[in-house]
């Protein structure tokens, strides 16, 4: 598991309060979803991209290369969804701490596109992903329990020195 989806599964849990959440779950026909999170009140499932690229989100050579695989990835989340989450409502999530003004005006492009697919999806990018970290380090501010999250735990203790 990447530090980076570990923030994120740790921002489901520790912020959200997701009692499950999965790391790295392999699909049919190759590729991925990073981080799969249920909803504590059972009705969605977050399905999440974690590009924690910190010279700025780029798959590929280009923006158009980027937003191509995103929309891939959108749609293997959306099928996936559909095929394990009958009756849930999928949330397809890019979480990306360093995204180009050119590139997020793409990604909102692609996100308005999505409904007709049968999955929202939201964009955690800049600073909507810092915004999100600092509720996370809050949350490790007030919490001294082991965890098995490796990033969470590293929060607790730097939100811990003294």
């Amino acid at each position: 598991m990447d530090i980076g989806e570990s923030l994120i599964g740790s921002y489901f849990k520790y912020v959200l309060g997701s009692k499950i959440v999965v790391y790295n779950c392999h699909l049919e026909g190759g590729g991925e979803i990073d981080v799969i999170a249920l909803a504590p009140d059972g009705s969605r499932v977050y399905l999440c991209e974690v590009a924690t690229h910190l010279r700025g989100l780029l798959y590929g050579d280009s923006n158009a290369a980027t937003c191509t695989r995103i929309a891939h990835k959108i749609k293997r989340a959306a099928a996936f969804a559909a095929a394990n989450f009958p009756g849930w409502e999928p949330v397809f999530m890019l979480w990306a701490p360093v995204v180009s003004r050119g590139l997020v005006r793409a990604l909102v492009a692609i996100k308005e596109n999505c409904p007709a697919q049968g999955i929202t999806v939201e964009l955690v990018l800049n600073r909507d992903y810092t915004a999100c970290i600092r509720r996370l380090r809050e949350a490790a501010r007030q919490n001294i329990k082991t965890t098995d999250e490796p990033a969470f735990r590293l929060l607790q203790i730097l939100e811990h020195l003294r």
